[in-house]
Formats: structure tokens, C-alpha cells, sequence
């Protein structure tokens, strides 16, 4: 009798999980996590950012943990930022309260001390404008496996608001970086781009002020659901740039409200063939699609049209389609912005 009691006490347990749903640690401050939170439906990973500085006054690390949108991967980047090192780290899970753990920097340090080539990298951060400049300070990568790494990143918006270019260079460990990612519509540029050798990473260009070339594709161009952003009144051309040689069509559930969303705009293959989109947009669940032609980005229409698979596509022809990884890097980039901006 008490086998059969604890045999369907322990089931209901499991069913009450199941209804309530995914559950993660949740925390936004200088201390690690006791609370938790019921995950939103459309919220399916747990997500641990942790973002430590290193001073000569010591060490400080600031915690942000809670429910995310699926689609992304685990990795890391580091940087200097005037007289101090900052560490960011994020990684997923997918069980209940799975996020207990977070990355620490002092392993991070101990093992910078075991290479016996440590990669050399040149660093900067937005913040104090300095990549830009031809005398770009430098850094020891920390870990075997880090690349130098560049990233840019701002929207399309009036010169005023000219701190929405985000510029930073450093160590990491990004997924699918093996070539430069870069995507970009009437709204927003990214450009991802990492190298193996020592100071690799010096380019200095200021891509909002002097844009790449025009590549002679035009793609079609949008941000939002099919009520704002993306309604057809809303959608417009984009001549692309560089190597954004690709139309790109995307749809998934917003991050924040649980909603369909749409992108269009021009991409590199290296970006198609990746989970970018997911991480720069919030959007989980991708259905991605790229194509060659003219305007072909063109078969996401309206709500009706969208793909509810959680697995990408892309055609690099009207003939070809192949399926694309749909993990994906981290929202460090705007987390760690805000963190250094306030």
C-alpha cells in the first residue's frame, strides 16, 4: 500500500511540474540566484549571463538569470574596457531549475596561466571610443580555443543617436565564427568576425559612417509582426552591402511578448548557415530561410505563412533547401552594452 501511495504521490508531483511548467532561476543584480520563476509558454531554456570586471581594487560580478526563447548557445567573449577586464560569459539548459550554476572567472584566470602560446588580441569597447583609433591596446586570451574576435553593431538611426553603434574587439569563444556573419536591413547592421592568429583583429573601420560597398542585390526589408513592422505598408527594399549577398526571411516567437515575428533583410551565406538571427533579434523557435534572387525574400506574407517549425531552412536556390542548426550564440551584446553604458 505505502509503494502504491508514494508510486502516485511522486506521479502528481511530476504533473503539478508539468502544469506550472518550465522553472528557472531568476536574478538581476550583484548576488547569485535563490528565487525562481515560472517560465511564459513560448519560454522553453534557462538562461545564466554573468559578467564579471576585474580591477586593481578586486573583483566584482554581476548576475542576470531567468527564463529564455529557444535558440541559443553557449559562449563567451572578453575585453578590455579602460582600466579593467570584463569577462562575459552566457549558457542555456533546458531542465527544471537547471541554471543553478554559473561560469567563473577565476577558472577563467588559472588557465590563462597554463597556455604556453596564449593568443594575443587587440581590445577595446565603444564606451571610451577608442576603436577607431590605429593604437588599439591589447590582450592575453584567457582560454585554449579562444579566437580574436570584432563586432559591430548599430541601428540605422539619425546622427544624434550615435551611441547606438556598438563597437568591440577581444577574446572569445562564439559559435559558427569560422567566417565573418553579417546582416543588415533599413533598421540594423551586425557584422561578426573572428580570427585565429595573434592580433588578427585590427581592422578599424567605422562601417556606419562609411558603409561597404553595394553588391547589386536588392532584398526585400522589415522588423515586427504583420500589424507593425512588417504589415505590408511597412515593408521596404534594401540595396545590400559586402559580403550580405543573400536575401534573408525569418519568422519565430518574440522573446519578450510570446508573439510571431518577422525579419527580412540582406544576410551573408555564413549568417544563413547560423543561428544569429535568434540572438540579435530575441527571436526563438527560427524558421529561417535565405535565398539568391532578386527580392526573393518574399514568401513570408502574412501570419498564415509563417513556419512553426523550430528547426531553420535555407535555400540557396528555388531547388535546394537544407536544414540549418538551430542553436545559437547569446544576448551578451545588448546586456553587456546596457552594463556599460549606465
Amino acid at each position: 500500500m505505502d509503494f502504491f501511495f508514494w508510486t502516485h504521490f511522486v506521479f502528481l508531483l511530476f504533473l503539478a511540474a508539468h502544469a506550472l511548467g518550465l522553472q528557472c532561476y531568476s536574478c538581476d543584480g550583484n548576488s547569485n540566484c535563490l528565487d525562481s520563476q515560472v517560465c511564459q509558454e513560448h519560454q522553453d531554456r534557462c538562461r545564466t549571463t554573468v559578467m564579471t570586471t576585474l580591477t586593481q581594487s578586486g573583483i566584482s560580478t554581476y548576475f542576470l538569470k531567468g527564463c529564455d526563447v529557444s535558440g541559443k548557445a553557449n559562449n563567451s567573449i572578453s575585453y578590455l574596457s579602460k582600466n579593467q577586464v570584463v569577462f562575459l560569459a552566457e549558457e542555456h539548459c533546458e531542465s527544471q531549475l537547471c541554471n543553478e550554476e554559473t561560469p567563473n572567472v577565476l577558472d577563467v584566470l588559472l588557465a590563462r596561466g597554463r597556455q604556453h602560446r596564449p593568443m594575443q588580441c587587440y581590445s577595446c569597447g565603444q564606451a571610451e571610443g577608442t576603436c577607431f583609433n590605429s593604437s588599439l591596446a591589447q590582450m592575453r586570451c584567457s582560454r585554449p580555443g579562444e579566437q580574436c574576435v570584432d563586432i559591430t553593431s548599430f541601428t540605422m538611426l539619425e546622427e544624434e543617436f550615435s551611441q547606438d553603434a556598438q563597437h568591440i574587439k577581444g577574446c572569445g569563444q562564439l559559435a559558427h565564427c569560422q567566417e565573418p556573419l553579417g546582416f543588415h536591413n533599413q533598421g540594423s547592421f551586425y557584422l561578426i568576425k573572428c580570427c585565429n592568429a595573434s592580433l588578427c583583429n585590427k581592422e578599424t573601420e567605422d562601417y556606419k559612417a562609411t558603409p561597404l560597398p553595394l553588391n547589386g542585390l536588392t532584398c526585400y526589408s522589415c522588423e515586427g509582426n504583420f500589424s507593425h513592422g512588417c504589415a505590408p505598408n511597412d515593408i521596404t527594399q534594401v540595396q545590400c552591402q559586402g559580403s550580405m549577398n543573400q536575401c534573408l526571411e525569418a519568422s519565430g516567437i518574440d522573446g519578450i511578448s510570446g508573439q510571431s515575428s518577422v525579419v527580412k533583410g540582406c544576410a551573408s551565406s555564413s549568417w544563413c548557415d547560423s543561428p544569429y538571427t535568434a540572438i540579435y533579434k530575441n527571436l526563438g523557435a527560427p524558421y529561417t530561410r535565405c535565398c539568391t534572387g532578386e527580392l526573393c525574400n518574399n514568401w513570408i506574407v502574412n501570419e498564415s505563412t509563417l513556419k512553426p517549425s523550430a528547426r531553420s531552412q535555407a535555400d540557396h536556390n528555388p531547388t535546394t533547401s537544407s536544414v540549418l542548426l538551430s542553436s545559437s550564440l547569446l544576448l551578451w551584446v545588448a546586456f553587456l552594452l546596457c552594463s556599460e553604458n549606465s
